[in-house]
């Protein structure tokens, strides 16, 4: 049989690489690795009128965080609205940063809560070795 240009013999098409599989192999991947991937979310209790600040100002995303809830009333609550007190605070602080040593504090404290409350459950978190805290706040206008 006559051979052509390219040396293939004439009459046979030339083999095409169809990309339509690898394709839809990587859209695939790409769904997998977006529903499979963990996203950084917290639970915010409604209860909690957070107050506003003129100068708030977003968390970065932090690895992880401990969320304490203090509700208007004076009641500790952990992020599933579970009450919790001081002493609980530090043993979860101590058992979070032995996990993860840059945990921070995530603290929720509602607008009319008394600033006694706010330092008993900083100075619990303290004590537990997590001294930075990340207080909840609206930016004005919000």
């Amino acid at each position: 049989m006559p051979r052509g240009r390219h040396g293939s013999l004439m009459g046979e098409a030339e083999p095409k690489l169809d990309m339509s599989p690898m394709i839809d192999l990587v859209f695939l991947l790409l769904i997998f690795f977006m529903i499979a991937s963990t996203m950084v979310t917290f639970k915010k209790d409604k209860n909690v009128k957070i107050p506003t600040a003129s100068a708030a100002v977003k968390a970065k995303l932090v690895a992880k965080r401990v969320i304490i809830n203090i509700y208007e009333d004076g009641r500790i609550g952990d992020e599933n609205s579970n009450p919790i007190t001081t002493d609980q605070i530090e043993q979860l602080m101590q058992q979070t940063k032995a996990t993860y040593p840059e945990v921070k504090l995530h603290l929720r404290a509602d607008r009319n809560v008394p600033h006694r409350a706010v330092k008993e459950v900083v100075q619990a978190s303290a004590r537990g070795g997590v001294s930075v805290v990340i207080y909840s706040t609206y930016e004005v206008g919000d």
